[in-house]
């Protein structure tokens, strides 16, 4: 009956309905397995073999160890194993940031787990975004700031996390950001990532968003280093488009900070992000939090993906309530942008999306609306969602084959032929594409 009342509510009109989602799981609110522990309501004290607490004492709503209606996913990443999941402790009650879904246990409810385990869950602070690549890894931004009101406090310094994702998470290293490359030393702003890698994997590149100045901050894997870009000094190389009621960017100067031993390379540049700089504060109508009028995080800005083998760009508007998509092989352009779906924004929204092969997987969870900051515990409040990319995009724009996107497949089968395993040029408007493309043919790489 759930599953059916999902679907309807996700439909938009009645000829839509080939783009209704799968419903795959639901829950009122998060439950907890730590250590074997499982937690199925709120929670003073962390419960450990051989100790005892004494009930009585009253506790700082800080001072509490889980309290569940704080629980609101930030991001997900869905694996076949597991799904990993971002919770940045803006609220107090979190027991960890970042956390895993069991896929193989098959649960009815399935039960949040701190990533990876217990002992190294405890490292993280507060995590937002979180990045897969194609080299089976997996990239966090630790603010390390517990953003709780009445107690925001730096804990650790913030640091990028490598993880290895197969078999199973395997910590790589943790690097500290050297605080001359914030504002004013403020952490609490790194919430975006995009990673940039070129195979052999060890030549990456890490662009992680500082939401305080809108700067990006540049790791080299090879170097281990990092180098801040100011976007202020590079309006030049970026542009933008209209998409109704909101703007999105698409930034070019990452291509810049390649390193050019010479011309055969690829290009790979992804779309990066800045949440607050869809943030209208006069128009804003989101639910303010109890807590000293913050925001739920949530909230803040659109969401994206990308579906790599289709280089298609899905995505939702600032009130994450309709879902477009834009085959990024077309010029940047509002005609080519289509509308895919939308749900009503008065009950719900878009909390996190994942384009995981041919599959999107998403999170859906309940609006809350301006006169409470808690969910209803009687009804379910987070939907996780799947649909075939392929049939989502059936009859969209984002479908349609065009020039660029068989200039791009005769070049990646040219260097098959080759052996060059890299990863191919993404480039989005077809005067980039010849002005590249005569670049080629002078050199000789192509035919």
């Amino acid at each position: 009956m759930l599953c059916l009342l999902l679907i309807q509510l996700l439909i938009l009109p009645v000829d839509d309905a080939k783009r209704s989602f799968e419903y795959d799981h639901s829950w009122k609110l998060f439950n907890y397995d730590i250590d074997g522990v499982k937690y199925m309501n709120d929670s003073d004290y962390e419960y450990k073999e051989g100790t005892f607490h004494f009930q009585d004492v009253a506790l700082e709503e800080h001072e509490k160890f889980l309290i569940r209606q704080n629980l609101i996913p930030y991001d997900f990443i869905y694996d076949v194993p597991q799904t990993t999941i971002s919770i940045p402790r803006t609220r107090p009650g979190i027991p960890f940031t970042v956390n895993f879904i069991d896929n193989f246990l098959h649960e009815k409810e399935p039960m949040l787990r701190p990533f990876p385990n217990s002992k190294e869950g405890k490292e993280f602070t507060s995590v937002f975004n979180m990045f897969e690549d194609g080299c089976d890894r997996l990239w966090f931004v630790d603010t390390g700031y517990l953003d709780i009101p009445g107690v925001r406090k730096q804990v650790q310094p913030a640091s990028l996390l490598l993880y290895n994702s197969l078999p199973k998470p395997n910590f790589q290293f943790r690097k500290d950001i050297n605080s001359a490359l914030l504002h004013n030393g403020i952490t609490s702003g790194l919430r975006s990532l995009s990673v940039d890698f070129i195979f052999p994997c060890a030549e990456s590149y890490v662009y992680i968003t500082d939401d305080t100045t809108r700067d990006l901050i540049v790791f080299s894997l090879q170097d281990m280093r990092f180098t801040k870009i100011s976007r202020a000094s590079n309006t030049a190389d970026s542009w933008k488009f209209i998409v109704p009621q909101f703007e999105t960017q698409y930034r070019l100067e990452v291509e810049k900070y390649r390193k050019r031993p010479n011309e055969t390379y690829e290009h790979y540049v992804d779309f990066l992000n800045s949440t607050n700089q869809l943030y209208d504060p006069s128009s804003d109508s989101r639910p303010r939090d109890t807590f000293k009028n913050t925001y739920y995080p949530n909230y803040e800005g659109m969401i994206y993906t990308r579906t790599y083998e289709g280089n298609i760009l899905l995505f939702t508007d600032g009130n994450r309530n309709k879902l477009y998509c834009w085959n990024m092989d077309t010029p940047y352009e509002e005609e080519n942008v289509d509308l895919l779906t939308t749900i009503d924004e008065t009950k719900y929204r878009f909390s996190a999306l994942d384009a995981s092969g041919s599959v999107l997987h998403g999170l859906i969870q309940r609006t809350l609306n301006n006169t409470s900051s808690k969910f209803n515990e009687d009804e379910n409040n987070f939907w996780l969602f799947s649909k075939i990319i392929k049939e989502l995009l059936e009859g969209s724009k984002c479908s349609e084959s065009n020039q660029c996107t068989d200039y791009l497949t005769r070049r990646t089968e040219s260097q098959s032929l080759l052996f060059i395993k890299k990863i191919s040029p993404k480039y989005v408007t077809d005067t980039v594409v010849r002005k590249f493309e005569k670049i080629w043919n002078v050199t000789g790489i192509m035919n």
